[in-house]
This record gives C-alpha cells, sequence and structure tokens, in this order.
C-alpha cells in the first residue's frame, strides 16, 4: 500500500496526465469500440449501417439517434460528458451548441461560442468534502450503533432470563391465589349465615313494629270515622271526607262510600282494618286533633302522602287544629313541613357476628393482593414477550428507540413518532390526538427493509381511508423527527434520523479519475 502511494506522489510531482482516448465527440469511453473508423458504423440498435464519415455529420441517420453523439441533430441522441474530476455524465444531444454550459468540463458547447469554464475539478472537490462529511457522521453514528447492538443483546438476554422467572413465579403465585380463594369461601360462608340472620332478626322485629304501629292507626281512624261509637261504620259516616272520592269528579257520593265498604252499609273493626283501610290510608285526612300528643309518623302520615315504611307511628301534636276552625280545612290540604321519617337503620351486628366478619374481610384483603399481585405479573409477561417478539433490526440496533417518543412542531400541528407503537397530531390550539397509524411493519426494499416503517389503521379521515404514515430513516448523530408532509391525502410521510440506520461508510478516492 505505501508502495503504491509513493508512486501515485512521484506520477504527481512529474506532473503525468491521463491520455485521452481518440473516439468521436459525445462518445463514451466504454461505447468507443462501435465507432471504429476504418469499419462502417451500424446503429446501435442493429437498424442500419453506414458510412463513418456520416457519423457526427449533423445529420440523424440512426433511429436511435447515436450516429450523432456530439451533435444536435438527433431528438433521441445522447452526448457524453466525460467531466474529468468530477461525474461522467450524458445529456440530450438537443441540448449540444445549444448556448448553455451543461458539461462541467465544457464539452457540449464546443462550438456555440459559449464562454464556460471548466468547474470539474472544483465540483468534485466539493462533492469529495460533502462525501467526507456524511462518512465522518456515518463513522460516528456507527460508533453508537455498534452500542446499541450491544445493549440490545445484553437486554434482550436479560429480558428473555426475567420472563422465565416471571412464568415460573406466576406458578407459585396462582397456587397460592387458589389457596387463599379457598380460604376467602370457607370464611365467607359462616359470615353470610350470620349477617343473613341478624339481618333476618331486625326484618322480623321492624316488620312487627310496623304490623303493630299500622294496626294501632287503624283502630285510631274507625274510632274517629264511627261517629256514634256503635262499633260500626256506616257508609253516610264516611261521607265528609271528600277525599276519599274514587272518581275525581270532587264528589263523594252514597254509592261510592258504599263501595269503599265492600258494597255493604256498615262494616265492623275487623273488617274495617280487613277491607277497608288498605284502599284509603293513602288518602285519608284526619279532621279532629288526637286527644294525646301524636307521634310524627303519625302527623306524617295523615298529612302527606307516604309510603307505607312511614307509617310505622302516627302520634304528632297537630298543633292547634281544634282553635281555629277556619284554618283546619287549609291545614288538612297542606302537608306539614316536617321532614318525612327516615328508614329504620339495621343495628350494628353482635360481637360474635362482627368477628367472623373481620375473619372474613382480612381472608378477602390476603387473597385480592394475591390476585393483584398475579395481574401485575401477568402484565409484565405480556409486556416483555410482545417487547421480545418485534423485529428490532438485523442485530436489535432500533431496539432503543421501543418505549420512546419524538416529537415535531410544525406552525399549526404537533406530530408524535413513538416507534413501533404509533404516530399522532395534535393541533397547537388544542383538542385531542389524530391518531396517523399504529405499527404495521418493516417497508423498506427487499434489499434495505430497514430503511422504511409503515404505521396503519390511524383515526377514519371524513369520506375517506384510514390515516396512515411511512417513516423514512437516515442516518444521524442524532435521533429526530425533521420533517413531515401530507404526500396523499390521508397518507402521510415523516423523515426520521437515527444512528440505528447508519452503515459502515465507503472509502472516498482522493480525486476522481474518469475515463477520458
Amino acid at each position: 500500500m505505501k508502495t503504491v502511494v509513493v508512486l501515485m506522489g512521484l506520477l504527481a510531482a512529474l506532473g503525468c496526465r491521463a491520455v485521452e482516448v481518440k473516439r468521436p465527440r459525445g462518445v463514451s469511453l466504454s461505447n468507443r469500440s462501435f465507432y471504429d473508423e476504418a469499419k462502417p458504423f451500424t446503429c446501435l440498435d442493429g437498424s442500419k449501417t453506414i458510412p463513418f464519415d456520416r457519423v457526427n455529420d449533423d445529420y440523424c441517420d440512426c433511429a436511435d439517434g447515436t450516429d450523432e453523439p456530439g451533435t444536435a441533430a438527433c431528438a433521441n441522441g445522447r452526448f457524453h460528458c466525460t467531466n474529468a474530476g468530477f461525474k461522467p455524465m450524458y445529456i440530450p444531444s438537443s441540448q449540444v451548441n445549444d448556448g448553455v454550459c451543461d458539461c462541467c468540463d465544457t464539452t457540449d458547447e464546443y462550438n456555440s461560442g459559449a464562454h464556460c469554464h471548466n468547474t470539474c475539478r472544483e465540483q468534485g472537490r466539493k462533492e469529495r468534502e460533502e462525501l467526507e462529511k456524511k462518512a465522518e457522521m456515518a463513522r460516528e453514528g456507527m460508533l453508537l450503533k455498534q452500542k446499541f447492538i450491544e445493549d440490545a443483546r445484553k437486554g434482550r438476554e436479560e429480558k428473555q432470563a426475567k420472563l422465565q422467572e416471571l412464568v415460573e413465579k406466576r406458578l407459585g403465585v396462582q397456587t397460592q391465589v387458589e389457596a387463599l380463594r379457598t380460604e376467602k369461601e370457607a370464611a365467607e360462608t359462616p359470615e353470610k349465615e350470620a349477617k343473613d340472620a341478624h339481618r333476618q332478626q331486625w326484618e322480623e322485629r321492624r316488620d312487627a313494629e310496623k304490623a303493630a304501629a299500622e294496626k294501632k292507626r287503624s283502630l285510631e281512624v274507625f274510632s274517629e270515622l264511627d261517629q256514634d261509637s256503635d262499633g260500626k261504620l256506616s257508609a253516610p259516616e264516611l261521607l265528609s271526607h271528600t277525599e276519599l272520592d274514587s272518581d275525581g269528579d270532587g264528589l263523594f257520593t252514597d254509592k261510592e262510600a258504599q263501595d269503599l265498604l265492600g258494597g255493604l252499609y256498615s262494616v265492623d273493626v275487623a273488617s274495617f282494618q280487613e277491607l277497608v283501610w288498605p284502599q284509603i290510608k293513602e288518602k285519608y285526612k284526619s279532621e279532629s286533633a288526637a286527644p294525646s300528643s301524636p307521634s310524627v309518623e303519625e302527623v306524617t302520615e295523615s298529612h302527606t302522602e307516604t309510603t307505607p315504611e312511614e307509617e310505622d307511628d302516627d302520634d304528632v301534636d297537630d298543633g292547634d287544629e281544634e282553635d281555629d276552625d277556619d284554618d283546619s280545612d287549609e291545614y288538612h290540604r297542606t302537608p306539614p313541613s316536617k321532614p318525612p321519617v327516615e328508614e329504620q337503620e339495621m343495628p350494628p351486628y353482635d360481637e360474635a357476628t362482627q368477628a367472623l366478619i373481620d375473619v372474613a374481610q382480612a381472608a378477602r384483603d390476603q387473597h385480592d393482593e394475591a390476585e393483584k399481585s398475579l395481574r401485575e405479573i401477568e402484565d409484565t409477561i405480556r409486556s416483555l414477550e410482545k417487547e421480545i417478539s418485534l423485529d428490532f433490526g438485523s442485530h436489535g440496533e432500533f431496539s432503543y428507540l421501543y418505549g420512546q417518543c419524538y416529537e415535531l412542531s410544525t406552525s399549526e400541528y404537533i406530530y408524535r413518532l413513538c416507534p413501533f407503537n404509533r404516530v399522532t397530531q395534535k393541533q397547537k390550539a388544542g383538542g385531542s390526538e389524530t391518531n396517523l397509524g399504529t405499527w404495521g411493519s418493516w417497508a423498506g426494499p427487499e434489499n434495505d427493509k430497514f430503511s422504511a416503517m409503515k404505521y396503519e389503521q390511524g383515526t377514519a379521515c371524513w369520506q375517506g381511508p384510514n390515516r396512515s404514515t411511512q417513516v423514512k430513516l437516515y442516518c444521524g448523530k442524532e435521533t429526530i423527527v425533521t420533517s413531515t408532509s401530507e404526500p396523499s391525502r390521508c397518507e402521510y410521510l415523516m423523515e426520521f434520523f437515527t444512528p440505528a440506520a447508519c452503515q459502515q461508510p465507503s472509502d472516498i478516492p482522493l480525486e476522481e479519475h474518469d475515463e477520458l
């Protein structure tokens, strides 16, 4: 290698130049063999053979334009720019001698009078500088990429080991949960029996008290309605209570009163309690004050529509009802402004029942805690299995992106890329995020699979398809989203730079050595 360098240096010092191979103007060195001055020229498409002196005679003989590579005679001809020191290139023959310098070596304007300057070496120098910058970035990116690969290898091993550990731990916790469930159920059986017994005793006692209060109330009403105190309640004795009008026409007739008595003219107290009282107790309004201090429940029942549960006690003081007959009717029409009687609460559990409850609750807490631990283990297992199953590149170099998000802020939107998860868009003015696609697959070409990502099935556009995003990956020292666009409706394109996309750069030649 040193010998080659020394020789090249000597050649440069001696001022050696590449020798130009003689060939018609506009012909590349690779095509020189087709243009032999000693032979007739055959069009490269094989369609015709012409005398060689008709090559570049400014008249198009060949259909493929190959007889006029150095003139503008053929509309489909191609002129080869040698561009020594830069990159060779082809231009359409129509651009030859058109007064515009297309070739950096000026060979396309040999007869136009245009003042062209050979800029090939300067362009070559600038290109090599740019290539060197890119190569340096690629080398630095490769250093980071190698670190990512090593971290990915270690991380994968650690995750697989943790997954195996959790799978084994799950078996033990599942056994524990089942054992604690059995204990819980065993403790809950006597707890339920004791609580049910306590409730049943309380309900029976409450119902008995309600029945007694109801019976007492019905007897008081019977006595109040039995105006002649003969132990019988007759239809005429009901007529003063127009609130018992059954058809709502405001008239309480003898027939309606007799219908309330079951079609009889009068009933005794037993029949009243069985047949009449259930029909009138919600409507009945007392016309006289009770002789003794009535209970809150009685006032509530006498002057408001109440539920059966609120009819337990009926002895509330009616105030001065008899003191002012003018206010009597208004008093009975307006319900008292006292709050309704609250439902009686069940008394606390006895010590024996409470002890069973405490034991069962402790068993429930232990079981719930074990179940919570099992759910957390299963969630972690699912998360690890998903992460391990993802394709993070040929050597896992893209795994460092997992669980991360990168944002790009534009004048109107904030775009957010979460690799291997989803892409979103949110207006800066506010509002909810729009899903531009969830992770689908790698979408690069067959020979460069990991150069693009596809995110699919995002939020549907109005009367259009679901949004989707293609993310193109480029080599960069930093991990950053640089641009976002919408080339087609509901189809977005992102450019994403990452060291994981870097490749080892090729050697850059000191100077271009093109064919002459």
